[in-house]
């Protein structure tokens, strides 16, 4: 699906974007909120702002978050996919926080990514960030949509950009739990009630140990100070027993060190039991012998109790 118009905005701040929801999730408190907008629709238009580009200092910001290579032009030049998300996530937060968004943005559950990374995004360069919602669908805990980013050069045509303008491209889906939508088939007609597929521990090839900062310090980077990552206090004012990382942070983890300097590549995660701080995450990366090409997998998950985090999977260009 591609965005019907496309209306231009400047970049967002993702504070101002927060502060808003809340306001809005304490109205609807107060008001009653029943169902997924008043027609159930998403947004037919798509959002651009152009992007100054990331900075130098916050590359390396980032590289001492997860431990990475460090870019000087000479090891790396091109930006981690992460990294490239964290450039489009205050635009996309800008869609999802508007007033005529079918769903309440505070309490959304994040699902899942899929991300192609078609050619390098270097720092410092400018670029156009564009988003737009899609795949509005039940589900049995209350309703499921996609947002799509897409990062383009700056001299794209933003309402028809060429595939060589597309330099990367994400689709994040989340879950709004509780918002159901009226007039749309049962979740149990779309979906199995059986859950995932059970869980068998894979060999562990590595373990994260996350401290009770980890949610503020990936926060400090990417400018995501979602309350239920900051502090255990912010987070059970939102109903959390606990802080818990971003999957973001966890999904630039499991790349670290694997990307291609030249981009090309795809990877996909997907979340599950989420990772509470502090904590610490048995974690396995291997080669997947039996696919063709080029392909890591990944699955993060408590050893202790043997519920699974997170897997994913990279696909490296041939």
């Amino acid at each position: 699906m591609s965005p019907e118009e496309i209306r231009r905005i400047e970049l967002p701040a993702l504070p101002q974007v927060y502060l808003r929801a809340g306001w809005e999730a304490a109205r609807s408190v107060v008001g009653g909120r029943s169902g997924a907008g008043e027609q159930g629709m998403l947004p037919a238009d798509a959002v651009v702002a152009r992007h100054p580009g990331t900075t130098s200092a916050q590359v390396e910001d980032y590289r001492r978050l997860v431990g990475g290579e460090v870019f000087d032009g000479r090891h790396r030049s091109g930006l981690p996919s992460v990294l490239v998300h964290i450039m489009g996530f205050p635009v996309q937060m800008g869609l999802l926080g508007r007033e005529d968004f079918p769903l309440p943005l505070m309490g959304m559950v994040h699902l899942s990514n899929v991300v192609e990374h078609r050619r390098p995004v270097t720092a410092e360069t400018p670029v156009q960030i564009r988003a737009w919602a899609e795949g509005l669908r039940p589900h049995r805990r209350g309703t499921v949509f996609d947002a799509v980013v897409e990062v383009l050069s700056e001299g794209a045509e933003v309402e028809e950009p060429t595939e060589s303008d597309v330099l990367w491209r994400g689709t994040s889906t989340y879950l709004s739990r509780g918002v159901h939508l009226a007039g749309r088939p049962d979740a149990s007609q779309t979906e199995s009630r059986s859950g995932r597929d059970e869980f068998t521990p894979p060999l562990k090839t590595a373990q994260w140990s996350l401290g009770a900062d980890a949610g503020r310090r990936y926060a400090a980077v990417s400018g995501d100070w979602n309350p239920i990552h900051v502090s255990g206090i912010s987070a059970r004012a939102l109903g959390m027993p606990k802080a818990i990382v971003h999957g973001m942070y966890a999904a630039g983890r499991m790349l670290e060190g694997r990307e291609p300097e030249q981009a090309g590549h795809r990877w996909r995660i997907s979340f599950e039991a989420p990772m509470r701080l502090p904590g610490t995450v048995a974690f396995h990366a291997g080669r997947d012998e039996a696919a063709e090409g080029a392909v890591w997998s990944f699955t993060g998950w408590d050893a202790r109790k043997g519920r699974r985090h997170f897997h994913g999977e990279l696909v490296l260009p041939a």
